[in-house]
């Protein structure tokens, strides 16, 4: 009987998770930052970014998610684009409406400029975090808005001088469609 019981709980629980898989697009500024070594000169690409995102809500406290980021190749910027894996913890703030989201981030980050012949290629990995809240407009779509705070790894080397990615700055607003 207490082994039934048990068994009925579980599976109640289960079902009544909120286990979704979603679509996302957002659209916000990008900052990447660089230090040229040589000089200890400091310079910083600002952009706009579009992300398109699938994740996955695991139970109602949590979500995975990968986004492909593109920022439009400007001045002598050849390509510059980004895949992300990222895990959020979620806290539902007011009644299945409004949420609030943080959690660490991972990926690749794709920049590279060419200017007179010269190639400059900061690509590499990137880590940090992400926060933001979320809300349900209605039971399958919401607007989200956060910020992306990560270390690039991305280094080259220009004239015999190292230039090395410092950190990416991105703050978002976009829409999901649970599923």
């Amino acid at each position: 009987m207490k082994k039934a019981l048990l068994t009925t709980l579980l599976a109640g629980g289960l079902m009544g998770a909120e286990n979704a898989p979603f679509i996302g697009v957002s659209v916000g500024n990008v900052e990447l930052k660089s230090q040229v070594q040589l000089v200890n000169y400091e310079s910083k690409v600002d952009d706009t970014h579009y992300t398109a995102t699938l994740g996955q809500y695991i139970d109602e406290y949590g979500r995975v998610s990968l986004s492909y980021t593109y920022v439009k190749p400007t001045h002598n910027i050849q390509h510059s684009d980004g895949a992300s894996l990222a895990f959020d913890l979620i806290l539902p703030m007011i009644d299945n409406a409004f949420f609030v989201y943080a959690g660490p981030v991972a990926g690749y980050t794709r920049y590279e400029e060419e200017a007179a012949g010269i190639k400059l290629d900061l690509s590499g990995l990137h880590y940090g975090a992400q926060a933001g809240a979320i809300v349900r407009i209605m039971n399958n779509i919401e607007v989200e808005g956060g910020y992306r705070y990560l270390i690039e790894t991305g280094s080259d080397t220009l004239l015999g001088v190292k230039v090395e990615a410092d950190r990416l700055k991105m703050w978002y607003i976009g829409a999901n469609l649970r599923f």
